[in-house]
C-alpha cells in the first residue's frame, strides 16, 4: 500500500492510497455524482436541513443525496427555485446488512458516519496546496493542533446555480460553538483569501490550510 505523509501545523496526516467504498461506474456516473454533489452542498446555504450540524455533516449530506434515484417525491421534498435536475448515478454502491456505508473509516471498515479527518485521509487524495487545483465538488481542509474541533473542511462549488454574480463560491458549515448550534456560510475563494483571520485563508503560505483534496471515485 503506498502512502505519502503530509506536514501542516505540526499534524502528520497519513493518507492511504487504499479505495473508498464507492466505485463509480464510468465517468457519466461521476460527472453526474458530482453535479448533484456541488448543487445539494451549495442548497444547503439557501435552506438548511436537521442533518446538517457540522461541516463533515454538510459533505456526507451531499453525498448520500448526490447518490440516491432523485424521483419526483425525491425533487418535490429536496428540491429548490431553481435548482436544476441531472441524471441519476446509475450504479450507486450497495447498501449492506440495512445501512448505506459510503466512507471507509479505517483498514477495511466502512460506515454511514465519517467525521472531517477522516473524510480526508480515507476517502479522498490532496491535489495541491493553491486553489488553482480545485475543481467544483472538491474540498478544502484547515487543521489547528490547538483547537476543540481541529479539522475543519469546506466544499468549493465554483459557478452557483443560485448565485452567478461570482464563478468562485465555498460553502462550508461554521459547526457547533459553544450554546450555538452553528450554521452553513457561502463565500467566495476570492474573500476567504483576504479573511481577516490569517488561519481561514486557503492559501499556501498558511500552514493551518493542509490543502485542496478531491473525493477518492471521482
Amino acid at each position: 500500500m503506498r502512502t505519502s505523509l503530509i506536514a501542516a501545523a505540526g499534524l502528520a496526516v497519513w493518507l492511504t492510497c487504499a479505495p473508498a467504498q464507492i466505485r463509480l461506474l464510468d465517468d457519466t456516473d461521476r460527472n453526474a455524482c458530482r453535479a448533484w454533489l456541488i448543487v445539494l452542498a451549495d442548497a444547503q446555504f439557501y435552506r438548511p436541513t436537521a442533518d446538517v450540524t457540522d461541516c463533515a455533516g454538510l459533505v456526507r449530506h451531499a453525498l448520500r443525496e448526490a447518490l440516491r434515484p432523485h424521483s419526483a417525491e425525491w425533487l418535490r421534498h429536496w428540491s429548490l427555485p431553481g435548482m436544476p435536475s441531472y441524471a441519476d448515478v446509475r450504479q450507486p454502491p450497495p447498501a449492506r446488512n440495512g445501512a448505506w456505508p459510503l466512507f471507509r473509516i479505517d483498514g477495511d471498515r466502512y460506515a454511514e458516519f465519517a467525521d472531517a479527518r477522516t473524510i480526508i485521509q480515507y476517502n479522498a487524495r490532496l491535489v495541491g496546496r493553491s486553489m488553482n487545483a480545485a475543481r467544483p465538488g472538491d474540498l478544502l481542509y484547515f487543521h489547528q493542533a490547538e483547537g476543540a474541533t481541529p479539522d475543519h473542511l469546506m466544499v468549493f462549488v465554483g459557478p452557483s446555480v443560485f448565485d452567478s454574480t461570482a464563478a468562485d463560491w465555498i460553502v462550508y458549515h461554521t459547526g457547533p460553538d459553544g450554546a450555538r448550534s452553528g450554521e452553513v456560510r457561502k463565500t467566495r475563494a476570492f474573500d476567504l483569501a483576504r479573511h481577516p483571520a490569517p488561519r481561514w485563508r486557503p492559501v499556501s503560505e498558511n500552514p493551518i490550510f493542509v490543502g485542496v483534496f478531491r473525493l477518492a471515485f471521482l
